[in-house]
């Protein structure tokens, strides 16, 4: 067959190879055997560099496509959390990673759940008698938790922070056995970084609010990792500590806090 003179035809003489072996030669033989394909199939398309294959026929069943500037080449974990939000592994770009534990979740309707998010409220719910009242400098226990979700407050008294940020914190403290004499009240929130203080007339509630005097304290506080947090109250002006730590089920002494920011 003359392939350069469309007009001259002759039947070939074409035989199957037997000592082929794939991308080994041409399509079609100088000797006019036809090639032997093996049977592997080509290769899934990939992005990647570009390559040429091994084969050195057109059709070459391990090309690789190249991937455009633009297209991303993000690898992830084999399985992962319905829902959860993905994060990444690096600082390249291209490697997304999962969470060991409490992943954050968006929902279709873009709720947002943060199960491992710090966030406590414990509170006293049994009188401690005669901790204050003569300028004594008590801190507040607050022993029963309602939730600690990211286990970061101590059962008793401190807030632990496990990342930096920015922490909502508040108390409330009730004051019982408080007389019109005691005069000055101060409670305190402690933080490693700062102390923020609130002072009051305890002795001018006591007459209105069945000798119990509250109040309450409140702060955007920066905190590192590992800062803590913790709460102080005094009364003065009794002459002794006759004063009492209140606690009861309704939650009038109180501590709770969470990450905002």
């Amino acid at each position: 067959m003359n392939i350069n003179n469309p007009t001259t035809f002759s039947t070939p003489n074409l035989t199957l190879s037997t000592s082929n072996s794939s991308g080994t030669s041409g399509a079609l033989r100088a000797d006019d055997t036809v090639l032997v394909y093996d049977t592997t199939l080509p290769a899934n398309v990939v992005l990647g560099t570009a390559n040429t294959g091994s084969a050195s026929t057109a059709a070459r069943r391990d090309h690789v496509h190249s991937s455009a500037a633009s297209v991303g080449d993000v690898d992830g974990p084999g399985s992962a959390v319905d829902n959860a939000l993905a994060r990444f592994n690096g600082t390249t770009g291209k490697s997304i990673q999962a969470y060991t534990s409490l992943s954050p979740t968006a929902s279709d309707d873009g709720l947002m759940s943060t199960p491992g998010q710090p966030a406590f409220l414990a509170y006293n719910g049994a009188t401690v008698t005669n901790i204050t009242g003569n300028n004594t400098q008590y801190t507040g226990v607050f022993g029963t938790e309602v939730f600690d979700q990211a286990s970061n407050y101590n059962g008793s008294t401190t807030f632990t922070a496990p990342v930096t940020g920015r922490y909502r914190l508040s108390s409330s403290v009730g004051m019982q056995g408080v007389t019109t004499s005691g005069t000055r009240g101060r409670i305190r929130l402690v933080t490693s970084n700062r102390t923020y203080e609130y002072y009051w007339n305890p002795g001018a509630q006591e007459a209105t609010t069945d000798a119990i005097s509250c109040c309450v304290i409140d702060a955007l506080a920066d905190m590192d990792a590992s800062d803590t947090a913790h709460i102080t109250v005094l009364i003065n002006g009794e002459g002794s500590n006759i004063c009492d730590w209140g606690g009861s089920s309704e939650l009038f002494t109180y501590f709770q806090g969470e990450l905002v920011a």
